[in-house]
């Protein structure tokens, strides 16, 4: 449906133009938001963000507003953004625990300074890589975070795939002495 097609609907019937636009799009948009909230959300957090966006695409729509175009983009917008700031909503909820009654157990203190000890592995790290400085920040974490091969890798940084493996080893290699110097001792393959 393109914006004039709804633009003469709305001026004769704006309800009708809005269920039109629902029933025309409901498939689209579930689909966005169905795949950015899958991994998180319920069937009922999926259906609650779809009804935001089209809350959200009824209340923003500007009649006045001249544009020629297809509405799926204008729509498809929305709907990514209402489903990345519902997605946070769930994970921020996520780690939550509730005690209901004073019996309930708290977690075993072992796991709890585990936990805090990889928490604090993993910002060094990351901190670290850092340092290493562009290119050879971008490479490593393309590779060991993303799984990326040399050849995506030298793709999207004009290199050849040869480069970025020795660019890979030698920033491998002065990591490792970077967290040795930090009190770490990590073996191959524990990064």
């Amino acid at each position: 449906m393109t914006d004039n097609e709804y633009r003469k609907i709305y001026d004769n019937d704006p309800y009708k133009a809005q269920t039109t636009l629902f029933y025309e799009y409901f498939n689209y948009v579930y689909a966005i938001i169905y795949n950015k909230l899958r991994s998180c959300g319920s069937r009922e957090d999926i259906e609650e963000c779809v009804e935001d966006t089209f809350s959200a695409v009824f209340v923003s729509y500007d009649s006045n507003r001249n544009f020629n175009g297809d509405m799926k983009g204008f729509i498809a917008v929305i709907a990514n953004r209402t489903a990345i700031q519902m997605y946070r909503k769930l994970v921020r909820h996520q780690d939550t625990v509730y005690i209901d009654n004073e019996n309930t157990e708290i977690a075993d203190t072992e796991c709890i300074e585990e936990n805090a000890e990889r928490s604090v592995l993993k910002n060094t790290l990351l901190k670290l890589i850092k340092s290493l400085g562009a290119p050879d920040s971008d490479i490593i974490i393309q590779k060991y975070y993303y799984n990326m091969n040399s050849n995506e890798i030298a793709k999207k940084h004009s290199m050849t795939p040869s480069l970025v493996r020795m660019r890979s080893s030698r920033a491998l290699k002065k990591l490792r002495e970077l967290l040795a110097a930090e009190g770490y001792d990590l073996k191959e393959g524990n990064i």
